[in-house]
């Protein structure tokens, strides 16, 4: 049974239990500078996978804001701005992309 202001998605009524969406939320809220979905999922105690998933709902929420860089049209590096070749195959489709989730702070009134 939910209680107020829980809402039915992921990580509720699954083996992670209720309220889990919240803790990773606030994990995220908490986590120091660099600490990434990999290590909140370990100290939430949850798989990897499943912490991807409850962090999917967050940013369809707005939340929590997904940034891509690097990537197709790269630019993610000052090397980037120089015609850069350091990338396995140098092609832009084949460079690597970081994922950065953060959470959005509320504006002050």
């Amino acid at each position: 049974m939910s209680g107020p202001g829980e809402g039915t998605g992921p990580g509720e009524g699954t083996g992670s239990g209720p309220g889990m969406l919240r803790r990773l939320l606030r994990a995220f809220e908490e986590a120091p500078p660099g600490e990434g979905l990999a290590q909140i999922a370990d100290r939430l105690g949850i798989d990897r996978a499943e912490a991807a998933d409850l962090a999917a709902y967050w940013v369809r929420k707005g939340r929590l804001r997904r940034e891509e860089i690097g990537g197709r049209d790269c630019g993610g590096c000052l090397a980037a701005t120089r015609g850069c070749t350091a990338c396995p195959g140098a092609g832009a489709s084949t460079r690597p992309v970081l994922v950065a989730l953060a959470p959005v702070r509320p504006e002050p009134t």
